[in-house]
């Protein structure tokens, strides 16, 4: 029985590390990713629908500026980028990543 702690403890910490490096940006689902973009963006309200390669949708800024939002995912590299153009002429881009 003392024999099998060692072996028992060592598949626990495997299977909390493989399960923790699995989620990452690259993706994040769209509940993760709307948080994220919220507190990022200090947006009021944000709508997203699934695309292709991640996310379109749009936004409204604090100060009520509406932004177009375009999010990309790259699992391979874990990495979400994302484009926010606004209808007030600002822009801003930016992206998440685990290294």
């Amino acid at each position: 029985m003392h024999q099998l702690r060692p072996l028992a403890c060592a598949l626990l910490c495997c299977s909390l590390l493989i399960g923790c490096a699995s989620e990452t940006p690259g993706n994040w689902k769209q509940p993760k990713v709307e948080t994220e973009m919220t507190r990022k963006l200090e947006l009021k309200q944000i709508t997203l629908t699934p695309a292709a390669s991640g996310f379109t949708g749009s936004g409204t800024a604090q100060d009520g500026e509406n932004y177009k939002l375009t999010i990309t995912q790259d699992p391979a590299k874990g990495r979400l980028e994302w484009t926010a153009e606004g209808d007030r002429g600002s822009s801003e881009d930016g992206f998440f990543e685990l290294n």
